[in-house]
């Protein structure tokens, strides 16, 4: 079963963002803006597809700047309680 359909879909964007559409398109070797908005949109797709994910990663990410260890000790434990918890839904 494939989800991805043939659609076709136009859209009104002020010129300053064509403009920088058309630069990320150039330095990501993408083929033109359509494709850019498409990356885009398929990147963030996926992301609201496991938002929690991304949350736990975010919260990882801001542990790394813990310096008590007994603190950051009790932080991993209640992250991999949630992990535990996003798993059994």
């Amino acid at each position: 079963m494939s989800l991805i359909t043939d659609k076709i879909v136009s859209v009104r964007m002020p010129k300053a963002l064509v403009i920088e559409l058309k630069e990320v398109a150039s330095k990501n070797h993408y083929l033109d803006v359509s494709e850019t908005i498409r990356s885009l949109l398929r990147k963030r797709w996926l992301e609201q597809k496991k938002p929690h994910k991304a949350k736990l990663n975010q919260i990882k990410q801001n542990l790394s700047g813990i310096s008590d260890p007994k603190q950051l000790r009790a932080l991993k434990q209640t992250i991999k309680l949630l992990e535990e918890i996003n798993e059994i839904q």
